[in-house]
């Protein structure tokens, strides 16, 4: 068969197949129904047969092999594409449904669990909420530890689905699931690990201010010694979140605003609409939907929509402008594309995409343009906001680094001692110890081991491509963010090429040098 004429039939079979996945998906996390779970399981299984046929596969690995550097270059970017998402799936049909099934089961779990706090039931924005607001240390800790008893329920499935999936992956001749996935991925175990020490390493002296500096405030706040400092006396379960640490009340700019709109406004000065995504979207909290918050484009068309449970608050509006930015970049994709490439040239650049937005509820741009707080206002807080955003990707960056350096561990040894590996990365990382939880799977309450494997490392490679993207803004663009012209930067630069470049070639493509976490660092030392 001709090249165009296989891809012609491919791109016609995985729009179909993907577009019937994406809706029971959708349905499922805005149910949590069992109907739709067992719809999850048929169409994922559907999906995965179809991307485990060994004549096609055969066919595409023959094709890149033997045509090579003569082919065309969307022809061949498609073929590459296909070859990465077909080879995890060259299983035995049997092998692919257990995977599946047991997927689908930690997804339902994670949808429809809901912890108690003294027999009470509670959702997850309860206990933030609590985390938010409690003087009431013993109320906050029962809060804390509420939000890990999942992970009791989770760890062992969780544990026995990685062991499955490290099989599958030593069938198709790798060492384990995890590194099968990142070379995948287009990316490298080993490099991306000693970027990220190296990061690591970069940081650690301005890390370490930062977190004392927390905890001094921590301390004083609630009349602890800063040795008695805990987690449950921080306002984030995982301590990925910069606690409230000047006692200035952000969240009144918004308590009485609505946050879709505001985020509209943003959207809009940079000549992006999303109302139409609004429409589709289901935005506000209730029980058996899905807790957490993403996007998801149900036909890689005009169909983007997004899942979240907004409350009137600054870590909402954080929430709901990274969000949109998946949401504007899947919209802008140059729909003339074939279907497998109306996707972000990679998951970082779209994760690139949503911090770049999601990071203006910390900007003083924001307040001004937005808000349209008054000079005396901004002035005031300016300098305030522009430190909580450097002591927020400080902490961000050490927490991706924890979570990814233990998932490695994970898929390297799963029958190791997990909850004491656990507490040794994020007291090494994180400079957080709990002696009394190291007998608890308190890892397997953060749903992304569960619901995204060998994902988490990408949302740190988003964070160093957002910077670079603010660099190169400021550089060559504008010295502001809510401008129509960084709008038709993105547009024109990212969101309209799709997938049809290579990660590190969009990178130059945009900014005009190789992804480079200098920027990242700088920012985070205040330089």
């Amino acid at each position: 068969m001709e090249i165009k004429e296989l891809l012609s039939k491919v791109n016609s079979d995985l729009e179909r197949l993907y577009k019937a996945y994406a809706l029971a998906y959708w349905n499922l996390a805005t149910t949590g129904k069992e109907e739709y779970a067992r719809e999850l399981e048929r169409t994922e299984v559907e999906l995965k047969l179809y991307l485990s046929n060994r004549d096609l596969f055969e066919m595409i690995k023959e094709s890149l092999e033997q045509f090579g550097e003569n082919l065309d270059p969307l022809d061949k970017r498609q073929l590459t594409i296909l070859f990465h998402e077909m080879f995890p799936n060259q299983l035995p049909k049997e092998a692919i449904e257990e995977v599946v099934k047991r997927e689908v089961e930690i997804e339902s779990i994670y949808t429809n669990y809901r912890p108690q706090i003294d027999g009470k039931e509670v959702s997850t924005n309860d206990i933030v909420e609590i985390l938010k607001t409690s003087t009431d240390i013993e109320e906050r800790k029962k809060a804390y530890l509420a939000s890990k008893s999942i992970g009791e329920v989770i760890a062992p499935k969780l544990i026995d689905l990685i062991k499955i999936r490290n099989e599958n992956a030593k069938s198709l001749g790798f060492t384990n699931y995890y590194d099968m996935m990142m070379e995948l991925q287009e990316l490298s175990t080993d490099e991306i690990h000693t970027l990220f020490a190296k990061i690591k390493n970069d940081t650690d002296e301005i890390f370490t201010e930062i977190k004392d500096d927390i905890d001094t405030v921590i301390s004083k706040k609630f009349g602890v010694p800063k040795s008695e400092v805990k987690p449950w006396l921080y306002e984030d379960l995982f301590f990925q979140e910069v606690p409230s640490i000047d006692d200035y009340d952000y969240d009144k700019f918004v308590k009485d605003k609505d946050v879709v709109k505001l985020v509209e406004d943003v959207y809009s000065r940079i000549g992006l609409d999303i109302r139409d995504i609004v429409e589709r979207s289901d935005l506000y909290e209730r029980k058996g939907k899905n807790p957490h918050a993403f996007t998801i484009s149900i036909d890689k068309m005009d169909d983007v929509r997004v899942l979240e449970n907004i409350r009137n608050d600054i870590k909402w509006l954080e929430t709901t402008l990274h969000e949109y930015g998946h949401a504007v970049y899947e919209k802008y994709i140059d729909k003339t594309l074939p279907f497998i490439l109306r996707d972000p040239a990679h998951i970082f650049t779209t994760e690139a995409v949503a911090m770049f937005f999601g990071r203006l509820a910390r900007h003083p741009e924001f307040y001004e343009k937005i808000l349209n707080l008054a000079s005396l206002n901004l002035s005031e807080i300016s300098p305030r906001l522009m430190k909580l955003l450097r002591y927020q990707l400080a902490i961000t960056t050490r927490w991706v680094i924890t979570f990814v350096f233990f998932e490695k561990e994970l898929y390297r040894n799963p029958e190791g001692d997990l909850n004491n590996l656990w507490y040794d990365i994020v007291h090494e990382l994180q400079y957080i110890d709990l002696p009394e939880r190291r007998m608890y799977p308190d890892w397997a309450s953060k749903i992304h081991f569960g619901s995204s494997p060998v994902y988490y490392h990408n949302y740190l490679l988003g964070e160093i491509l957002a910077s670079q993207f603010s660099a190169y803004i400021n550089k060559n663009i504008s010295n502001g963010f809510i401008e129509p012209q960084v709008g038709e930067f993105f547009v024109e630069k990212v969101f309209r090429k799709g997938a049809s470049l290579r990660w590190d070639d969009l990178v130059e493509f945009a900014t005009s040098e190789p992804l480079t976490s200098t920027y990242l660092v700088e920012f985070i030392k205040g330089k």
